[in-house]
């Protein structure tokens, strides 16, 4: 069984690689549909939202107007709550020191991708104005409904079960067809590795397509006059909540729980259900209920299996990393750049957008947690030419190295980083930038005297050089002649060649 699920997956992704649902070449941009309407203003886009806000504002000072432009401010908030539902997510989804083990594609993100994401909050705005159109159309007062309505949230699931859930699988299917598939539905599957932002990530059709699916239920129960304010909310942030579980790609659903009740497999699906999906996309297309992939015969037959295997694989010992980078937080701006935190501004990392400064006194309170608490943790990782390399992070920053006190804890989160690579079997560890400080520590010096049955090499970037320049040096050289500044890299060339009997001739320049 576990030899057919593996060669079944491998073969999946052959096909995904090979072009049969990739980025598609034949994917047309100029489609019907296709582009968004505000896709040339950036992120002026979010002037938007202006007209809603100027709304509710004149609300609040003609005061006779304030139940009747409530809807405004509903619209606003809720917009920034599902805004910070994905954002949560993606956090989770990035925090790689506690979920490693449980990740499903062992694949990074690359740049490419998280640019393509860039906008992957197009369809909020889109919603927005749907919502806002159907609030003047039905009841322009939210003021006329009650908090809470036990009848309306019964309502709004069986519309959904009902109605959104058989009506987003048959849609879902027309997009897998091969005319649809070239148009539209390639862009959603041109993300490599799933992220609750790929969620986001789709044609401006698609999404007008699910503004219906996601409002069925929300309208029909508010036309039986079953509507609350609670039901509103709560269906669009748990929907968005499912949405961006199922593109995680990391898997939160225990086994126990489909143990327990086995009935729950055909109710939820799981991180692991729409991975296969998107590995398989003759399968596994459901909203969120893998029952009508039972009903449409289209369920893979891999899914509860994988799902399990992910679960058994939890707590089995992590491939160790053959190369390590072990680097530390350079100032409080470029805390906020982390992928864990605004993944999108991973690839431009020497920006600094408006939007961080109002958020700089709470990454500097979380910069003294972490001082206080943190150890040495994993925040990225890339495979090079079939060897997997790490960046860990010592939780200091560049303005604690120039602290006199804290010197000895530096050392001390370098130390522990060290024998915890040691331990793993990681073969290289480099130290990066200030952690290789000659005064902090010797340039590494101090821990390899100290613990001389390292099995790890302790190196920088100074002996990572002078390592590649020395190779780059054939083995029959007699002579060689080194020219420039003095410094510890050509110190160190030149002591290593003599030590091989090659003649070193010195041109020092000496600066006064």
């Amino acid at each position: 069984m576990e030899i057919q699920k593996q060669n079944m997956l491998q073969e999946i992704e052959k096909d995904l690689v090979g072009g049969k649902g990739s980025s598609s070449s034949s994917g047309e941009m100029g489609a019907p549909l296709f582009s968004w309407p505000w896709q040339n203003l950036g992120s002026l886009k979010y002037l938007l939202f202006g007209p809603l806000l100027v709304d509710f504002m004149y609300s609040n000072v003609y005061k006779k107007r304030q139940s009747e432009y409530a809807w405004c401010m509903h619209v606003i908030i809720l917009s920034s709550l599902r805004g910070l539902v994905h954002q949560l997510w993606n956090s989770f989804d990035n925090m790689l020191f506690i979920n490693r083990n449980r990740r499903l594609s062992q694949e990074g993100i690359d740049f490419h991708q998280i640019d393509k994401e860039w906008h992957w909050d197009n369809f909020i705005i889109l919603q927005a104005f749907v919502a806002s159109m159907i609030f003047l159309w039905i009841n322009p007062s939210m003021t006329n409904y009650p908090i809470w309505n036990t009848s309306g949230i019964i309502s709004c699931l069986l519309f959904h079960i009902g109605l959104s859930e058989p009506l987003y699988y048959c849609l879902h299917r027309l997009l897998h067809s091969s005319y649809f598939f070239q148009q539209y539905h390639w862009l959603h599957h041109s993300s490599k590795v799933n992220h609750p932002y790929t969620a986001g990530h789709a044609t401006f059709l698609e999404h007008l397509l699910l503004c219906v699916i996601v409002g069925v239920p929300v309208i029909a129960t508010t036309l039986i006059g079953h509507g609350s304010v609670i039901m509103f909310y709560g269906y669009f942030l748990v929907f968005d909540f499912l949405r961006c579980m199922g593109h995680s790609n990391v898997e939160v659903v225990p086994c126990r729980i489909f143990d327990t009740l086995p009935i729950l497999k055909y109710v939820i699906y799981t991180p692991t259900y729409h991975f296969i999906h998107h590995k398989d996309m003759k399968t596994n297309f459901c909203l969120f209920m893998p029952l009508f992939d039972v009903l449409g015969k289209t369920l893979n037959k891999i899914s509860w299996d994988l799902h399990r295997e992910m679960h058994s694989n939890e707590g089995k010992k992590a491939k160790a990393p053959e190369f390590v980078f072990l680097a530390h937080g350079v100032d409080i701006m470029s805390s906020m750049h982390v992928p864990f935190v605004f993944r999108s501004l991973t690839s431009l990392p020497f920006s600094t957008k408006l939007i961080l400064f109002p958020m700089w006194p709470f990454a500097f309170l979380v910069v003294l947690v972490m001082w206080a608490k943190s150890k040495p943790f994993l925040l990225t990782f890339c495979h090079l030419r079939g060897k997997l390399l790490q960046s860990w992070i010592v939780p200091r920053f560049g303005f604690m190295y120039f602290l006199p006190f804290a010197k000895d804890g530096i050392n001390n989160q370098i130390e522990e980083a060290i024998l915890m690579a040691d331990r793993i079997g990681v073969k290289v560890l480099s130290l990066a930038a200030l952690n290789k400080n000659e005064a902090l520590n010797g340039g590494g010096k101090l821990f390899v005297t100290k613990h001389p049955d390292l099995k790890v090499r302790v190196v920088h970037g100074n002996t990572l050089t002078a390592a590649v320049i020395l190779n780059e040096i054939s083995q029959d050289v007699k002579e060689v002649f080194l020219t420039g500044a003095t410094s510890k890299l050509g110190r160190a060339i030149a002591l290593y060649l003599a030590r091989r009997q090659v003649r070193v001739l010195l041109h020092v320049t000496v600066s006064t």
